[in-house]
């Protein structure tokens, strides 16, 4: 259900008032308000007020879904705001992140120690001296998503539960995910010893494959299930 139209169950009854506030599930749009097209910040601010009034009478969600497509809706000090507020609780397992547009996530993000799954688009991952890893995340999805190939790396090192990895991206932000130093195949495999599901694109397989592919597995991989490489026929190497 909308959240919009499970708040509106508070007027039912008494019984009703506080049911909303229960629910596992929020997912906050930008077509969740109604505004004339023409006042594009009064839907940004209406928007924005809507989501804090949600989560400031909420018991928590377990999960929770932003999505942010239009560029007037890149909102990365009210996002950072958001994520704060809700670090705080700790409730979130499951959190999407989908912007149109690149943004920063704040060192606040890396203390939600609840997450197990993490779908993250357009964003930049620069991990904090103090991030010791998410000691639950089972399931990663990263789409276009900024990061260094020592911060990958580092990231994976510490989330030892991982059982799903997605990896896509842009030639673009592969340039930066080589960086100056290399994450290779070997690296990944070592760090993820429960992987059952596997995902990387063209540009990752090229990031990951520098230097050749291994003749040996660093790991059994004994629960593997799934696995998609995507490479280009076309290309000499």
């Amino acid at each position: 259900m909308p959240i919009r139209d499970a708040l509106r169950t508070s007027v039912l009854s008494t019984k009703w008032r506080y049911s909303w506030r229960s629910m596992p599930k929020l997912a906050f749009m930008e077509d969740m308000v109604e505004v004339l097209s023409s006042l594009p910040l009064m839907r940004k601010y209406k928007l924005i007020r809507a989501i804090f009034h949600v989560l400031f009478l909420h018991n928590g969600p377990t999960i929770l879904k932003l999505r942010f497509p239009s560029h007037e809706f890149l909102m990365a000090f009210e996002c950072d705001l958001i994520i704060g507020y809700l670090s705080r609780g700790n409730s979130v397992k499951k959190l999407k992140l989908i912007t149109d547009k690149t943004y920063q996530l704040p060192a606040s993000f890396f203390t939600l120690q609840g997450l197990e799954t993490i779908l993250l688009t357009n964003g930049v991952l620069e991990l904090p001296l103090t991030f010791n890893g998410f000691s639950r995340l089972r399931k990663t999805v990263f789409v276009h998503v900024k990061v260094s190939a020592q911060m990958l790396q580092r990231f994976f090192s510490k989330c030892p539960l991982l059982e799903y990895i997605v990896l896509i991206g842009d030639e673009q932000g592969i340039d930066s995910a080589a960086g100056g130093s290399k994450f290779t195949f070997v690296d990944l495999l070592r760090y993820v010893p429960l992987i059952k599901g596997l995902e990387v694109t063209e540009d990752y397989v090229k990031c990951l494959s520098a230097g050749g592919m291994p003749h040996k597995l660093p790991a059994s991989l004994a629960h593997l299930k799934y696995l998609f490489l995507e490479v280009c026929l076309m290309e000499h190497n």
